[in-house]
């Protein structure tokens, strides 16, 4: 429904809302009434907030304001910081647990790239959520109560001191929840293009290479390009990258995500091109620098030096490939220069190097000078990387936000009068 078909709704809601007050009537008991009734309060939070949400869609060059993005976290907290001022704690219990199985179904339903921007909203505003509880809790050692001054109504602090305890936990694993889920998702969908990509795509005009293996095959993999480029990469970083901005996360947060998605690029890349005998060649060598080189441009526009560090071995790999391998001195300037790699590593790349038709093969000589620097039983020696599975990395729940006082928007276009009302409520009180 478009916002136009609800600014007369909203309005005459504000209007009542104000002849509320002008009448001298008090608003208290409606403000009860509204939040003790569970199935529209049910409705418009758990439905209208949560499900049949439409995420505003992330840009960072039209950003929103943050309370057009934080606005179900800055409601739900409305509508639990006036429970608890009313002395409601059971019907907030209740109203929270709700609020959370919700998210993690909600959230978890997606899959693949679409789980992106679902989840990084919803990650952004349960942190802000769990900051308001952060901000409970810190009073309440201080022996302020719910609704601080403003409380009008008695309540058990036993049973608040419980509950603030519980709702904290489950909010901390709801934010780790959705982290691990959105990014398992991402990688998933990472671990598809990347050897396409970054390994088979030849996309540099006049290095191209069939990779031998004759003629059926060479035929073969001129009618069969590879099913994702570097442009599906670098779209997948720029979305997750415009997510976590738009929707304003931490910047701890952004660091360790593209780090860790780098990282994922990077070892799978690496391993993969180490056990490929075909692919050890220069000319693929050629290639694979320029699909890396336009990972590095992204994250210098990005001011993100931490990614490059990641892609070093798979860089330095390329750099072997490229020098010459004819002396026992060419070896030792490529352990200078790939200082990365293991004496393993570079026996396997040697060995497997492919020559083209004007190159000169590796002599027998040359390659027993590589064997002798592998030394057997060498605890610090190793062939693969250790594998970046679709597993999650740790994530630190980054330092509570600041939180402001109460907001109260509630954007227009937004299908939920019951809730709408509340806020209108506690906005002229």
């Amino acid at each position: 429904m478009p916002p136009s078909n609800h600014r007369t709704s909203t309005d005459e809601i504000e209007t009542d809302a104000r002849k509320t007050l002008a009448l001298n009537h008090d608003p208290a008991e409606e403000k009860i009434r509204l939040m003790q009734d569970i199935k529209r309060l049910d409705e418009d939070v758990l439905d209208g907030l949560v499900r049949g949400l439409k995420i505003p869609a992330p840009s960072l060059t039209n950003s929103s304001a943050v309370k057009e993005i934080l606005f179900p976290a800055n409601l739900i907290r409305l509508v639990t910081n006036e429970m608890w001022k009313y002395g409601l704690i059971p019907e907030s219990k209740r109203f929270l647990a709700n609020v959370m199985r919700t998210i993690q179904g909600h959230v978890m339903s997606f899959t693949g790239e679409e789980a992106i921007v679902p989840g990084i909203f919803w990650l952004s505003n349960v942190h802000e959520m769990l900051s308001f509880i952060c901000v409970a809790e810190s009073n309440m050692l201080q022996g302020i109560g719910p609704g601080g001054e403003k409380s009008v109504h008695s309540f058990d602090w036993n049973d608040y001191e419980w509950l603030v305890s519980v709702v904290k936990h489950d909010l901390d694993a709801l934010e780790y929840n959705i982290y691990h889920m959105w990014m398992s998702q991402t990688k998933k969908k990472l671990s598809k293009m990347v050897i396409p990509a970054l390994i088979e795509n030849q996309s540099l005009p006049g290095f191209t290479s069939d990779g031998g293996g004759g003629l059926f095959k060479r035929l073969l993999s001129a009618i069969s390009a590879p099913p994702y480029s570097m442009d599906d990469i670098l779209n997948m970083l720029n979305k997750v990258w415009k997510s976590l901005k738009s929707y304003y996360m931490e910047e701890s947060v952004v660091q360790r995500v593209i780090t860790e998605l780098l990282k994922f690029i990077g070892v799978t890349s690496f391993n993969d091109l180490l056990m490929r005998r075909n692919f050890s060649s220069w000319k693929r060598a050629m290639q694979i620098e320029h699909n890396i080189t336009r990972i590095e441009e992204w994250c210098r526009s990005h001011d993100m030096p931490e990614g490059t560090p990641q892609l070093e071995q798979l860089m330095q790999a390329t750099k072997l490939l490229r020098l010459k391998k004819a002396t026992a001195a060419d070896i030792d300037i490529i352990y200078d220069v790939c200082w990365t790699l293991s004496p393993m590593q570079i026996q396997r790349m040697c060995t497997n190097y492919h020559v083209a038709e004007y190159e000169n093969p590796i002599s027998p000589e040359v390659l027993k000078v590589v064997n002798s620097r592998v030394l057997a039983n060498d605890p610090n020696d190793y062939l693969i990387l250790p594998p970046e599975t679709e597993e999650v990395g740790s994530y630190e729940l980054p330092l509570p936000r600041d939180v402001p006082g109460l907001e109260t928007y509630v954007p227009a276009y937004l299908n939920v009068s019951h809730l709408r009302r509340l806020a209108a409520l506690v906005s002229y009180t």
